[in-house]
């Protein structure tokens, strides 16, 4: 299905919705004009397909190009030609791309700090290094937004040696705790990484038994080997090593008997419900496996006093979130 065809059935509406007939989509959406002049002015032409299945049919959006690389699947459900309301909080982000684009190129990103505590004693244990991109309007891309859509040579070749900077001068004040920072898997799936980092760590004179990396599985993991060699690599040198976001997309279970962790963080969906007595039974199961295999386990999304005890009580270690610690602008 070409670009031409899909932007001709494009209508006025301000609605976000779209109608199925006969295994074809007829847009209503002004969002869709901007994201075809997008496609175009970035010569991005031909990556948009429609694919069915059984009940339903998807629109596919793929993009790669220099620093970007995103992959979207919109699910449109065909019902008797109902209409349906689209993802708007994505059709926001893919619109974002194109300032997004230039904001990488310029290297326009900021970068914040949030402190990490032990929920024992309240003494703070680490650093998470997060990465802002700010729009002409003001307004926010957060770190875990934007990092599933650039490449590994954007993150290897930028933003890691931005961030590793920013952490050489904040350690001249805060010199005893971890300093943590988010690499993709996609990135430690890449054999170039292991040597091209630790030249960026000796270059910024860091102590590696200081600097920790959390692994962002954004991405499919292609190849365990690959990404296991680079953290093997890694612990031999000090670093260490988290998951992130556990319990959400590839951050699952079976990746603890694989990989070489030290921390398990959990997503902050943990806390958010941890109310739950099955909720607090999965937390308190993760709490105990890690004192078996040998790892730790942070909470994130720490927003209240109520949170922070009932982690500490089910033997979570570490936590970070709002109420304990908000990040800061470097």
């Amino acid at each position: 299905m070409s670009i031409s065809y899909l932007k001709s059935k494009l209508l006025s509406s301000k609605a976000a919705i779209f109608q199925v007939n006969k295994n074809q989509i007829i847009w209503s959406n002004n969002y869709f004009n901007n994201l075809f002049n997008f496609l175009n002015e970035y010569n991005l032409k031909n990556n948009i397909t429609l694919k069915s299945s059984k009940n339903n049919f998807y629109l596919n959006l793929k993009i790669n190009k220099e620093s970007i690389s995103y992959c979207s699947q919109l699910l449109i459900k065909n019902n008797k030609n109902s209409i349906y309301k689209i993802n708007d909080e994505q059709i926001k982000y893919i619109l974002a791309l194109k300032e997004g684009m230039e904001c990488f190129t310029k290297g326009n990103i900021k970068f914040a700090v949030q402190k990490q505590y032990n929920l024992n004693n309240l003494s703070i244990s680490g650093y998470e290094y997060l990465a802002r991109m700010y729009l002409r309007d003001g307004s926010q891309i957060s770190n875990e937004h934007f990092m599933p859509v650039i490449n590994s040579n954007y993150q290897l070749n930028i933003l890691l040696p931005n961030i590793l900077q920013k952490v050489a001068i904040f350690r001249k004040e805060h010199n005893k705790e971890i300093n943590w920072i988010n690499v993709s898997a996609e990135l430690l799936e890449a054999k170039i990484f292991y040597n091209k980092f630790v030249k960026l760590i000796k270059n910024n004179d860091l102590n590696p038994k200081f600097i920790g990396i959390e692994i962002t599985e954004s991405h499919k993991i292609i190849s365990n080997k690959n990404m296991i060699e680079s953290l093997i690599k890694l612990k031999k040198d000090k670093f260490l090593i988290a998951m992130d976001d556990f319990g959400s997309g590839y951050a699952n279970i079976r990746r603890l008997a694989i990989l070489p962790i030290d921390l398990v963080k959990l997503d902050k969906s943990f806390i958010f419900d941890i109310k739950n007595k099955y909720t607090k039974t999965l937390i308190k199961g993760i709490v105990d496996i890690g004192k078996s295999i040998g790892f730790s386990v942070l909470a994130e999304g720490i927003e209240n006093k109520s949170d922070l005890l009932q982690a500490k009580k089910l033997g979570v270690k570490f936590g970070q979130g709002w109420f304990i610690g908000k990040p800061r602008i470097l």
